[in-house]
């Protein structure tokens, strides 16, 4: 589910990024991804893509969908907070899906290697598709709640 391409050519004000990889009950595949900017705001180079079940995928730009945290989870190892439940809207797609880890703990602490902490794992899936009730599962990555900015730790400006 995850193939990174490009975290070298994060910009120095790009803090970190929230990446969903999610597979509904209903055979469609959603992707999203927001990257954070240091003064709060949302890169408009966010975007993702919903893929039918007929394969058909549509591109979903910055500004047609929603990724709300809802609840956190505060490290022991590292001290760092981190969103653990969430709520995606995809209003154009008639989407409202509710995002929770499967376990809490799933931070990755680096310091041998990268020297980056991040979270990264299992998460579940329940919500709306229209009417019909709708369930899945997915991956979530999340870095740079721990302040430190992604672009200069992995090679980027």
């Amino acid at each position: 589910m995850d193939h990174e391409f490009g975290t070298s050519f994060l910009e120095k004000d790009q803090i970190g990024w929230d990446w969903f990889s999610l597979q509904l009950q209903d055979g469609r595949e959603l992707m999203l991804f927001q990257i954070r900017r240091a003064d709060g705001s949302i890169d408009p180079h966010s975007s993702g893509t919903m893929v039918e079940t007929n394969d058909r995928a549509t591109h979903l730009p910055v500004g047609t969908f929603s990724l709300v945290p809802e609840q956190y989870w505060q490290s022991p190892e590292s001290g760092t907070r981190y969103p653990i439940v969430w709520t995606l809207t995809l209003s154009q797609l008639d989407l409202q899906v509710r995002v929770n880890a499967a376990l809490p703990n799933q931070e990755l602490r680096t310091a041998a290697s990268t020297g980056v902490t991040y979270w990264e794992g299992s998460v579940l899936v329940t919500g709306k598709s229209g009417t019909s009730d709708v369930q899945g599962r997915g991956y979530l990555e999340m870095t740079g709640y721990d302040g430190k900015s992604m672009g200069p730790m992995l090679g980027g400006q």
